[in-house]
């Protein structure tokens, strides 16, 4: 029996800094959320959010166990920000203030700020406890206090004024990006509301030397003159629309030929999400004038050649992706289009149906067997996808495989 008072407290053991740090990346890793894998995903910005969430309830979780782990996890709670509410601005510009007056939770350490490499706005400024110069003198501070951000995203609702579109973004909140000029890579706005004046825009842009992916609601250029030196870095565009200069009668869609001849050599993914109106030409100057392009998102209304007889004549360049926006689709529509892409673009390897509820209705009931289907859409020497990324094809076998299992239960029941 062992000796009275030779009981000792076992000390837990001293891991390597380093080790401690590969567990805290593995249990808060989110894949393709960061430069430079979401260059791939720039399109999956606002899909990642409910990822992102879950991630961040982990990562507090960790910086609550003691001091020393409030420390080494510091970095990995402010990598990624993400402001859902008023109060989320309020406590972040609060902590970032008392870090600049040495007040910080972490004494002697820098503003947690230098972490961040990524901000999501998701403000939704329509409720009414959301106050938008209260909000926007916030937003501010804290964009100033991320001097190192690689990627920003604004996603606020619709129909913040009396139409969409009528709440234009501060210009000293769009200013504060200049603190991250040389490091921001991926600027990215969803909708037409809090998005900058024109021409505060394109002087925003000409200090953005790095940016290689651009997603805003419109291109405008205020006096006509499109700077030919400004995007010289990027390779992504997604756009609703573009002009050549404000109040323009052409009206949105209208690509300039300035536009293509500066940057089209730059570019390598174009998403032209225009509502309901595909202009031939200028989808064609823009095809010609893109001799790297590899991946082209487009919205298109439908792919019946009846309601649009360019769809007969319709060409890509040597494209491996290309996904479609549709508002109406059928299977005989599908087939007659993939039939017209094996003959027209040999470097095909993946054609997405980009949006849900064209998928959803594609699952629906239809006048054609599921091996039929299916058997359409694997003849292609290149991928049919869902909105997802998987087969079309396994998506219908899926939904298949489970009404038969429902039939057979009910029968036997």
């Amino acid at each position: 029996m062992a000796a009275k008072g030779n009981h000792r407290l076992l000390q837990q053991p001293r891991f390597p800094l380093e080790v401690w740090e590969y567990i805290f990346e593995l249990a808060t890793h989110v894949p393709c959320t960061l430069v430079p894998e979401l260059y791939e995903k720039s399109d999956c910005i606002d899909d990642q959010r409910s990822a992102l969430q879950a991630a961040l309830a982990t990562k507090r979780s960790l910086v609550l166990v003691c001091k020393r782990w409030q420390y080494m996890t510091m970095r990995y709670l402010y990598r990624i920000v993400l402001v859902r509410t008023g109060l989320d601005l309020l406590a972040l510009d609060r902590t970032f203030r008392n870090y600049a007056t040495g007040n910080g939770g972490c004494v002697g350490t820098r503003s947690p700020g230098q972490w961040t490499r990524r901000l999501d706005i998701t403000l939704d400024l329509r409720n009414e406890c959301e106050d938008l110069d209260r909000c926007v003198k916030h937003l501010t501070y804290v964009i100033k206090s991320l001097p190192k951000l690689e990627i920003v995203s604004f996603t606020v609702p619709e129909s913040l004024g009396p139409e969409p579109g009528s709440v234009i973004m501060p210009f000293r909140a769009l200013d504060a990006l200049r603190s991250s000029a040389n490091s921001l890579r991926i600027l990215h706005w969803s909708g037409s509301d809090f998005f900058p004046q024109v021409h505060q825009l394109e002087e925003l842009l000409r200090d953005l030397p790095n940016l290689r992916v651009l997603r805003c609601y419109q291109l405008v250029w205020a006096n006509g003159v499109i700077p030919s030196n400004i995007l010289s870095s990027l390779t992504t565009l997604a756009v609703s629309g573009w002009v050549g200069r404000l109040y323009h009668p052409g009206g949105p869609g209208q690509l300039p030929q300035e536009f293509p001849i500066h940057y089209g050599k730059y570019l390598t993914v174009v998403k032209w999400y225009l509502s309901f109106t595909w202009h031939h030409k200028e989808l064609d100057l823009l095809l010609k004038s893109s001799p790297n392009l590899d991946r082209l998102t487009i919205s298109l209304y439908s792919l019946d050649t009846s309601v649009d007889s360019r769809l007969r004549t319709l060409s890509f360049p040597c494209v491996s992706y290309l996904g479609v926006k549709l508002e109406v689709l059928t299977f005989e529509e599908l087939f007659r289009f993939l039939t017209h892409l094996r003959n027209t673009v040999p470097t095909l390897r993946v054609f997405q149906l980009v949006n849900p509820p064209i998928v959803a209705r594609l699952m629906g009931p239809s006048k054609f067997s599921t091996e039929l289907i299916v058997k359409n859409l694997n003849e292609n020497p290149f991928r049919v996808e869902d909105d997802e990324g998987n087969l079309l094809s396994d998506r219908l076998l899926g939904r298949s495989d489970t009404d038969r299992y429902a039939g057979a239960t009910s029968y036997g029941g």
